[in-house]
């Protein structure tokens, strides 16, 4: 049986979120201990909240949604690239730290060893020229474990949007703690959501077979 690594980090009322935005909340609407004949719950959170993909919808009202996503993309090889020995450095990634030779279409960047506990402001965001330069080797998917590929106090999110202008897609808040650089079976998928910017995804990786 092929090895399953789980990189999406576990949703609770504790998870980071960036500030202004919805935190995870359950609310119970019956509970069996209450006297109901099932629990049946209500889940508050922003869309951003832990492992999740941002759809062009993110940054431009009038592209397509989450739901209109190719689920191709979120499925297939992809290459974990190490860097988690720079943790604590905010300097923004660039093509030189990536490795030579082809790439796969899925890019997946782990930056840190552990999770911080509270929303993080000294994570390392991409250099938008990496991004060009990665759309020209035919990535199409970058995930990372930080909860952006911006600076925190970015406000015009060039990284984003460079990846909006070569239709490339963005998974932010992995959890690679347990994860060896190396190639694997990326799968990610969003949640349909029409009229949404954006969804929670359970990403996991499988050992890949060449």
């Amino acid at each position: 049986m092929r090895t399953i690594w789980d990189i999406s980090p576990r949703l609770h009322p504790a998870t980071p979120v960036f500030p202004g935005d919805t935190p995870f909340q359950v609310l119970w609407n019956e509970r069996i201990n209450d006297g109901g004949c099932a629990n049946v719950s209500t889940i508050h959170m922003s869309p951003h909240a832990g492992a999740h993909v941002d759809a062009p919808m993110h940054l431009d009202s009038k592209a397509c949604d989450i739901a209109s996503l190719r689920l191709e993309t979120f499925i297939g090889r992809a290459r974990v690239v190490d860097l988690s020995e720079r943790e604590g450095d905010a300097s923004p990634i660039t093509i030189d730290e990536m490795p030579d030779g082809p790439l796969p279409a899925r890019l997946l960047l782990k930056t840190r060893k552990s999770l911080p506990e509270g929303w993080c402001t000294d994570y390392r965001p991409l250099a938008p020229a990496m991004i060009r330069e990665l759309h020209e080797r035919g990535v199409v998917l970058i995930g990372i474990d930080a909860p952006s590929v911006d600076p925190a106090e970015s406000r015009d999110l060039p990284a984003h949007r460079t990846a909006l202008v070569h239709d490339m897609l963005i998974l932010e808040n992995l959890d690679f703690r347990d994860v060896e650089g190396g190639d694997y079976e990326l799968i990610a998928l969003p949640l349909r959501l029409e009229g949404v910017e954006a969804s929670p995804v359970r990403a996991v990786l499988r050992s890949w077979i060449r």
